[in-house]
Order: C-alpha cells, then structure tokens, then sequence
C-alpha cells in the first residue's frame, strides 16, 4: 500500500492518514480520542427554553475527524483506514501481516453554544449501533490489538465533562466479534456563551510480532442526537446531572 496522503475537509471534518509514528506513540491508553484536532464553529443555541435540536436529521454533525498511522515490520505489511462521515457513520481499521504496528482513529459528534445570556440546562440523548472485530492468531494474548469506543463531552475551554465507555475488547481476550445498541442520557449545565463539543471516539489499534498477523476494526452506525434546551438549575455551570 503507497503511503497516505492527508485530505483536508471543513467545515464538516477533517480526515488525516499518517505513515508514520505520530498516532502511534500514544496508543495505549485506554482513554482515546479525548482531544480534538480541530474545532468547529460550535452551533448556537438561542432559546433557554424548549429548543429542540435532532442530529443528524436538522444538521449533519459538525465534528468529523479521523487519522490514522501505520509502521510495518522489516518483512511485513500494514493497513490502516478511518473516516467519519457528517450522516453519523464511522469506521476505523487497522491489520498487520508478519510484524507492524498500525492505528486508526474516528471522532464524531457536534459543537454546541449556549448563544443565550444566562445559563442553561443542555439534556443530551446519543444513541447508535456499532460492531466490532478482532481476529487474532491463538493463544489469546500472543497478540496485543485491541478496538475501544467510547462517548465525551468537552467544553470549550478544555474541561471534561463526561467519559462515557461504550465498548473495549482486547485480543488478548480472544478473537471476536460483536454488535450491540447503546442509548445514554445525560445533562450538562452551559454558561452564557459557553460551548460544548460532544462526541463519540472509536479507535482499532494493534502491534504484532514478526510472524504473525491481525485485524481489528470498529464501525459506528446510525449515531443520533438530541438536545433539549431549559433554564439551568441552581447548580455550577459547566457541570450536569446523568440522564433524568
């Protein structure tokens, strides 16, 4: 496979291909995909009250962002895929055959302001489906790759706000595949001309010895997103409440 070439695509994303050990170097944590790339120019929420905002449906999602990196062995092969598309679909793939290392990461979601002046109450209501794979030589544990997909909510200035996990397997584990539907409710409390990024990270990831071969691969479908806008409650801002 030739080496990868960087596609720039905004305001709806930003896809970029790394031949290289860039992505590589901080692949083993298991909280992926926290930080973004790029921003958007966050969605503005004008009504404290009763605002309805139905993602993708009113607006494809603003937040696309997707890379990858790949580092085959002296003798092997590597492969590595990612996008993230504004209709709420994402993928990311990595396989190695006899030795490399290989990575791929997605991040898919929306930038919301609260464009009122007072704070209000954001009531969020993601849901999706996904699968994933990973096949992977026996004895589990021969092998170290693993997929991860996991649900954050930012805000502007940097704060975490949510960590939601959604799903981790790990070939060590064994060989398998899965698919499943996750639905997660949750409140955020934003301050006058506050913003929000929430979104959801996928990561496939793998180092395989010189001999051997995997692949992994996860894919979000159907992601969807509710915001129901209401006058914040008496608490901080910047903060929330779990779903109600």
């Amino acid at each position: 496979m030739g080496t990868p070439r960087a596609v720039h695509r905004w305001p709806c994303g930003l896809v970029l291909l790394l031949a290289g050990p860039v992505l590589l170097a901080g692949c083993m944590s298991s909280q992926f995909g926290r930080e973004l790339a790029a921003r958007p120019q966050p969605m503005v929420l004008n009504r404290p009250e009763g605002m309805t905002v139905r993602l993708p449906q009113e607006q494809p999602f603003n937040i696309t962002l997707a890379r990858a990196a790949r580092e085959p062995g002296l003798v092997g092969t590597a492969e590595v895929d990612a996008y993230a598309r504004p209709e709420g679909v994402s993928r990311a793939s990595a396989a190695v055959e006899n030795g490399g290392k290989s990575e791929a990461l997605f991040q898919i979601g929306h930038a919301l302001r609260n464009g009122t002046d007072r704070p209000a109450d954001f009531a969020f209501r993601v849901q999706c489906e996904y699968e994933f794979e990973i096949q992977a030589p026996e004895p589990p544990g021969a092998t170290d790759a693993s997929v991860g997909l996991r649900l954050y909510a930012r805000q502007e200035r940097g704060r975490l706000l949510r960590d939601v996990p959604l799903t981790q397997h790990a070939a060590e584990n064994g060989a398998v595949r899965r698919s499943s539907h996750e639905q997660v409710e949750f409140t955020l409390t934003i301050g006058p001309g506050d913003a929000v990024d929430v979104f959801v990270a996928g990561q496939a990831r793998m180092e395989v010895p010189e001999g051997r071969s995997a692949i992994c691969a996860v894919t979000l479908r159907g992601l969807e997103m509710e915001v129901v806008t209401r006058p914040a409650s008496a608490v901080a801002t910047g903060g929330g409440r779990d779903g109600e």
